[in-house]
């Protein structure tokens, strides 16, 4: 009997020195399971010996819901600056920063000279082909869209906060300002310009040839004005869609079901390059007068 007593003690001794170890969690027997009559000194010692560690064991501790350390959000792609560093469609971000660098420039001079191609073409269109000289009372109707989009810089300004390109993208690109107030006085630009736009559309359409356009910045009438202005903007906010295509920044964010927004391909980004050539051209054809006015240093006021 006494060598049985005797196993029990040293089997509850091995049994606190196994669930001493870090990666034990196991049942760990105590005095109340065996025989009042049982010796538990030396058991009572290894018990307290360890009572910091047995404290933290618990039979059921795998099976509670304790609440776990705050993971960090998973970045999704195209969406903030965590985002939009992972792979893009086009896999530009992943290139050495000199060679986005170079995109980056070789995109603005690809809209440059688009731009002054097509609009040659239209100013030699123009005076042979009569459809175009009517076809031209329409183009102010950009100043519509225009007006549009600056209200939705408010309405989405969080979308537009996020094609904001991030400090330091292509290894340059640094402004002062937060990406909400550069989306915001772009808004109220593009609403400003695209109602000037339509004002002046509408005296040149349906103003008798006589009436003088009301002056802003040049003698060039309120719409010229106006076109130009815009024309600069979209220079301005050009950035934003390069950014899209070099870093898959998503607009929207998300779809109405919740899902991510979609990934725009890298021939989407094409596509919508050719538009802005044509956007840049009309707009440039609509405020050339004022680009005159500008460098021949002829200015007017509606005070003047």
């Amino acid at each position: 009997m006494s060598t049985a007593r005797q196993l029990i003690k040293y089997a509850g001794t091995l049994a606190l020195f196994l669930c001493s170890s870090q990666c034990c969690l196991a049942f760990v027997p105590t005095t109340s399971t065996y025989s009042p009559s049982i010796n538990t000194h030396t058991f009572a010692t290894s018990r307290t010996s360890t009572t910091t560690t047995a404290t933290k064991l618990n039979l059921f501790s795998n099976f509670q819901n304790k609440p776990n350390a705050k993971a960090e959000p998973i970045a999704e792609p195209g969406i903030g600056e965590a985002g939009c560093a992972l792979p893009s469609p086009s896999g530009i971000n992943m290139l050495p920063e000199s060679q986005q660098t170079v995109i980056f420039v070789a995109i603005y001079a690809g809209l440059a000279v688009g731009t002054y191609l097509l609009s040659s073409l239209l100013s030699t269109a123009t005076l042979q082909y009569e459809w175009i000289q009517s076809w031209k009372y329409t183009w102010p109707l950009l100043g519509a869209i225009y007006a549009a989009a600056g209200v939705t810089h408010f309405t989405l300004e969080e979308e537009y906060v996020n094609i904001y390109p991030a400090n330091k993208a292509w290894g340059f690109w640094s402004l002062p300002g937060s990406p909400q107030f550069h989306v915001q006085w772009t808004g109220v630009a593009e609403l400003l310009g695209g109602l000037g736009l339509l004002i002046g559309g509408a005296y040149d359409a349906f103003a008798s040839v006589y009436t003088q356009f009301p002056n802003v910045l040049t003698p060039a009438g309120i719409g010229s004005d106006s076109a130009a202005a815009l024309m600069l903007l979209t220079l301005v906010v050009t950035p934003a869609n390069i950014y899209m295509y070099t870093h898959g920044a998503k607009l929207p964010m998300k779809t109405p079901e919740g899902e991510p927004g979609p990934e725009i391909p890298v021939a989407g980004h094409a596509i919508r390059g050719v538009m802005q050539v044509v956007l840049l051209a009309l707009l440039y054809q609509m405020g050339e007068g004022t680009f005159d006015s500008i460098a021949n240093g002829v200015f007017g006021c509606p005070t003047c």
